[in-house]
């Protein structure tokens, strides 16, 4: 980001000021952090992405964060968490804002957006340095932990505020025929020199002029070139430069004359700003690598296990082979064995066997053509067979040794077998990693947006087919909220026939709205999957629904209704034997995917796959995790995947009312009719 695009951003970031710090992360590649904030502005819940010597901006994009965190995001925590969002101000038109907050003493955050090794710098009380990303002595100023912050040396005065005379003043002392006019303004004052060149080009002036060449006229136009900037400035309108394929270029945030290009207006700075870095950066995960490390080790085992079948596929050759020389061999073996166990019997010395030996080999007699030599103290005798040399114990017989052999390729004939079945499934196994790895890859390349919760989001709710919003409460304060303020006199009241149960509305703009048996069905459902039934284990509650205006939570004169209790007046309608059976899919959306959940009905209508559970002995976590991995399994679109994948883990397990059990999965075509 340039000091144009950090005096943009901060006059942006203005809305956060009054916010609390509500965490701290650190990015799984060790990049940027991650502030989270709260707060009662306009602003939801927004995550502050700071990257020292690139970046500082809102962001909506999903960021995989470091588990667990490191000794010095614990650090930053332990003194940012909780504190008040004071200020942020760019320094002096110059690549450095900080961040002002208030907590247990005041605190400052100096993010250099310059510099090979950019600094992000926490300061405390007495202006003394708490922590930083890197901690140097430098010519100009020392960052060390405990001594006093000094800012880096000024860049001079900022081409926005700068006047006439000083633009003329600056033309005129750097008078020269060599140097350009785009150049000597980026050297001479704060901006840099893409906004040196918008100046330019908006000044009708040639950005290689000779500084030489700059009439009194040109410095006029330099000057009125500067105070349009400003006024735009004041209503930005922050563009995105993409080329033919929509890759991403540059981002301004403002129009820019001096750049050409397709452009992408943006309602905000950040906006442009995050889609910029989300579709040009690289993004790899400690999972990817994990990935690689393993798929490195399974392809060891694969080239060693099919090192061992070639072993075991000679071995058998080889062994069956020498057995069959034997038998062909048998009697001249057989033979020579007997005449060395009787030689020994008549106590000849072993030397002397060897010299009989291996004169009758000289001699050309039948069994002492294949002797070679004779290992007494280890039993051994050398044949030759053919051009086979062999080993053999001399004190058994020729069958046995054949037999012996045999044996061998049969052993190593039984191993091939499981060996072979070993590397089938060792590719299995590469296969599967591989899709893993295909699938995050692709995962990783997407960009995938942090979804904006609706306010209904915070009670258990659902849609039904006609789209009518459902609402339950999940604990007596949200009961007494939608009971007092969200339920209307045109809604429908439901609840289950039993203590502990969500006030439960179906939610209807006017009497006038037709609400089907599908509808009733489905808050009846939501009314008696979240009650207490589903945590005792009932297979179905009885459910009744009255209009809005007969609940009332507040008792008659000289009567009582016990905290979270209701009074209903007027007939109640029931559904009977509401069976405890909820459907849990996803509705994917453009940039990311939302768990919904309900009527079998109603989840399949927008999902592709529908789990149903039931109470069961299952904790809602481990359900969870089994329709998170049935759900991306399940799906084929890797786009789809990427998105399930994206999932807040923690809006699964809201999804589940207790204890449950997977009875089924159910598949609709809605994949077929969205693509």
């Amino acid at each position: 980001m340039s000091s144009l695009d950090i005096y943009a951003i901060t006059k942006e970031l203005q809305g956060l000021v009054g916010y609390r710090v509500d965490n701290i992360y650190r990015d799984i590649t060790d990049t940027f952090y991650l502030f989270k904030f709260k707060g009662k502005g306009h602003l939801k819940n927004p995550f502050l992405l700071i990257e020292p010597g690139i970046r500082i901006h809102l962001t909506e994009m999903q960021h995989s964060v470091s588990k667990p965190p490191s000794d010095k995001i614990l650090a930053m925590r332990q003194h940012l968490k909780g504190t008040d969002l004071l200020s942020i101000q760019q320094i002096d038109f110059d690549r450095l804002v900080v961040l002002t907050l208030k907590g247990k003493q005041e605190y400052r955050i100096y993010i250099e957006i310059f510099g090979n090794r950019p600094n992000f710098i926490v300061v405390g009380d007495q202006n003394r340095v708490i922590l930083a990303t890197w901690y140097r002595k430098m010519r100009h100023r020392d960052v060390l932990p405990g001594k006093e912050f000094e800012f880096p040396p000024s860049r001079g005065k900022s081409i926005l505020d700068i006047s006439y005379e000083e633009i003329q003043q600056i033309i005129e002392e750097n008078n020269s025929e060599d140097e350009q006019i785009v150049r000597m303004l980026a050297k001479k004052t704060g901006g840099g020199g893409p906004l040196m060149e918008e100046i330019l080009a908006r000044s009708d002036i040639i950005k290689t002029t000779k500084t030489q060449e700059i009439s009194d006229k040109e410095v006029n136009q330099i000057f009125n070139s500067i105070k349009e900037i400003k006024k735009d400035l004041e209503n930005p309108k922050p563009t995105l430069i993409v080329d033919s394929d929509d890759t991403p270029l540059s981002f301004q945030p403002i129009e820019f004359k001096s750049i050409t290009g397709i452009s992408k207006k943006y309602n905000n700075f950040s906006s442009a700003v995050d889609s910029y870095y989300s579709n040009i950066t690289p993004k790899r995960s400690v999972d990817l690598k994990q990935h690689d490390r393993e798929k490195k080790k399974l392809l060891k085992v694969l080239d060693s296990q099919k090192k061992a079948i070639i072993d075991f596929e000679t071995k058998k050759k080889k062994y069956k082979d020498l057995g069959d020389k034997i038998f062909l061999h048998l009697n001249e073996i057989e033979e020579l064995l007997t005449t060395i166990v009787a030689a020994r019997r008549n106590n000849i010395s072993w030397s002397e066997i060897q010299i009989k030996l291996v004169q009758a080999k000289n001699e050309g007699r039948p069994s002492a053509r294949i002797f070679d030599k004779i290992i007494p103290d280890r039993g051994l005798i050398h044949l030759t067979l053919e051009t086979e040399s062999i080993e053999v114990d001399f004190r058994k017989s020729a069958t046995e040794i054949a037999n012996e052999y045999y044996e061998r390729a049969k052993k190593a004939t039984r191993k091939i077998l499981p060996a072979k079945e070993a590397i089938l499934e060792t590719e299995k196994r590469i296969s599967v990693l591989e899709k893993d790895i295909s699938e995050q890859q692709f995962a990783e390349s997407f960009t995938l947006k942090r979804r904006k919760r609706k306010w209904y989001e915070k009670y258990h709710w659902t849609k039904t087919v006609n789209g009518f919003l459902i609402i339950g409460g999940k604990d007596i304060r949200s009961n007494e909220e939608i009971a007092k303020r969200r339920m209307k006199k045109d809604d429908l009241f439901f609840h289950a026939e039993l203590r502990g149960a969500p006030y439960t509305i179906l939610i209807r703009d006017s009497s006038s709205e037709n609400v089907t048996d599908s509808d009733i069905a489905s808050a009846g459902l939501l009314a008696a999957a979240f009650s207490s039934g589903w945590k005792a284990g009932y297979g179905a509650v009885d459910v009744y629904h009255v209009p809005a205006e007969s609940a009332s939570f507040t008792a008659p004169s000289g009567e009582y209704i016990p905290k979270g209790g209701i009074m209903v007046r007027g007939t109640r309608n029931y559904l009977r034997g509401v069976k405890m059976a909820l459907a849990i899919g996803v509705k994917i959306g453009e940039s990311n995917a939302l768990v919904i959940y309900g009527s079998e009905e109603d989840v399949e209508s927008e999902s592709p796959i529908s789990i149903i559970i039931k109470p069961g002995a299952v904790s809602k976590g481990k359900i969870a995790k089994q329709i998170q991995k049935i759900l991306i399994e399940k799906t084929e679109n890797l786009e789809d995947k990427a998105k399930i994948r994206g999932i807040d883990f923690n809006d699964l397990v809201r999804a589940i009312p207790h204890d449950s059990v997977i009875t089924e999965v159910r598949y609709s075509d809605l994949g077929e009719k969205r693509d």
